[in-house]
């Protein structure tokens, strides 16, 4: 017997992943004073920008910036300065698996930073940050497999339909944004130091052109020195809203994702005409955007015939991407701080920083459980000093997220909008939003007949057959095992069900 094998071939999507690999950056700069000038460090932050990534064969790496925000006091302690550093850093990051020798491949890969140090020491700022670097590609895959067979009086077969999702447009845009913001007259804000941002999108709108519009929010929480009595240090916290236009490499798809990173926020304060204050904000921002495309696909699941040669059917398992999840949720929090035992009792709390880190997470039914440290520090006013006191402390954590994300997907965590209040003298209360953001791939896997051939057929006698179903077999495997079409199975079992039970008795007719 011959039959007419209907081939196809499919495209899949294989994900290709670096390990989570932790790399220290440290760079060291000289501080404006004389080398006996005392020097102290109130604060120090990092953000990090990855410049691109590579991955050629068996090997991955990643490079970038990471720029260094400090806060510190020299010589007169209670004046305080900012710096700002840079240094670079280039990193190899082992695959999590042995994918083989790979085509050159678009890599993305992303950095986070888990801690940061700086110290004081004859006349420099020694700095270090830690990041945690992760990585992925996308690789297109082609499958041939059976699509269908043609109708033929002793074929029996059953197929399968496969949902899967595939990248089809990818795209990256950077733009610097710049405005203004009046800062109020009775904040008797001096100076302006640094400042941090946040974006957040909001929508996505494709175009005609191979072009999507991303448009969202920046929030920035701008940090100044201030004439105000007993509050030397203020915050103030701006919105803007952007629009960022990227060109994708490919199509739009039937879906889009998107995310904003601020790789860079500078701030300047000065006097106006009138007398008031004007901040000026320049932000840059990145934008990366994913395009994907549903599809279903229409398989050869399983066939066999019912008189003169078997079949022999060859299959393979398939992993492809069935879904993309990108999304941010936000839960407040908030802990106390109890000063170590010794410092200076608090007076005015003036500026409180959290840096949440990450260290496992755990799906909760409808929920994701993370858990973590935050890293925490607080500059406050005393009563008998116009120095300020920093303290930094570590606490666990635990949130909860309304989320579909999974605790293996790509998990970043912020700490915003945080406010310090005083509830005693060696007590402080941090109340924060804490915002998760999550990149992740769904996948799914497929048994696919890739070949077929006829093989010498089994006699099996004929006569009626009773046979009691085994744990985890179906009506079809039965009919398979018999040789028997499946609609005379229906037609002798009229009452069974459509998915009977192990031990289910049906009965068959052989002819």
């Amino acid at each position: 017997m011959e039959f007419e094998w209907i081939r196809e071939n499919m495209e899949t999507e294989q994900i290709i992943a670096a390990k989570p690999t932790q790399v220290s950056v440290e760079t060291e700069v000289a501080l404006p004073g004389g080398l006996r000038e005392e020097a102290r460090v109130y604060f120090a932050d990092a953000t990090a920008a990855v410049n691109g990534g590579e991955l050629a064969g068996s090997r991955a790496s990643a490079d970038g910036r990471v720029t260094f925000h400090v806060l510190y006091g020299q010589g007169d302690l209670s004046n305080v300065r900012a710096l700002e550093a840079t240094a670079d850093f280039s990193q190899a990051l082992p695959l999590k698996e042995d994918y083989g020798q790979l085509a050159a491949v678009r890599l993305q890969p992303k950095a986070t930073v888990q801690h940061v140090s700086a110290k004081a020491f004859n006349g420099r700022l020694l700095l270090q940050a830690i990041l945690n670097l992760t990585a992925e590609a996308s690789l297109p895959r082609a499958v041939s497999f059976i699509r269908d067979v043609a109708e033929a009086p002793e074929m029996q077969k059953i197929s399968q339909v496969i949902s899967m999702q595939r990248t089809v447009g990818e795209g990256e845009g950077q733009n610097l944004f710049r405005e203004e913001f009046e800062l109020s007259d009775v904040l008797k804000i001096t100076d302006t130091l640094f400042a941090s941002a946040d974006a957040q999108v909001e929508d996505i709108m494709g175009g005609a052109d191979g072009k999507a519009v991303v448009t969202g929010t920046v929030t920035i929480d701008a940090y100044h020195t201030s004439d105000l009595p007993s509050r030397p240090l203020v915050y103030t916290r701006h919105t803007m809203p952007y629009e960022q236009q990227v060109t994708l490499s490919g199509a739009l798809g039937t879906a889009l994702a998107a995310q904003t990173t601020v790789k860079d926020v500078a701030v300047l304060s000065q006097e106006t005409e009138d007398g008031g204050r004007l901040m000026r904000a320049e932000i840059q921002l990145v934008t990366a955007i994913r395009a994907v495309e549903d599809q279903e696909m229409n398989a050869l699941r399983d066939a066999f015939t019912t008189d003169g040669d078997a079949l022999e059917l060859q299959s393979r398992q398939v992993i492809f991407r069935s879904g993309t999840v990108n999304e941010t949720a936000a839960e407040s929090g908030r802990t106390v701080m109890t000063l170590p035992e010794g410092s200076p009792r608090v007076k005015t709390p003036l500026l409180a920083f959290v840096r949440p880190v990450l260290a496992g997470a755990e799906r909760q039914k409808d929920k994701l459980a993370v858990d973590g440290v935050l890293d925490m520090t607080l500059i406050y006013q005393t009563d008998d000093s116009d120095v300020p006191v920093s303290v930094r402390q570590e606490d666990a954590f635990h949130a909860v997220f309304a989320t579909q994300a999974q605790p293996d997907d790509d998990l970043t965590l912020t700490a915003v909008q945080v406010e310090p209040s005083a509830v005693t003298g060696d007590r402080v209360e941090l109340k924060y939003i804490l915002r998760l953001h999550a990149d992740g791939v769904r996948t799914g896997e497929a048994a696919l007949v890739a070949d077929a051939a006829n093989a010498p057929a089994q006699e099996i006698g004929k006569g009626i057959i009773l046979y009691y179903l085994q744990p985890g077999e179906t009506i079809w495997d039965l009919a398979k095992r018999y040789r028997v079409p499946l609609d005379d199975i229906t037609r002798l079992n009229p009452d069974l069900p459509e998915s009977p039970a192990a031990g289910t008795p049906v009965m068959a007719y052989k002819r």
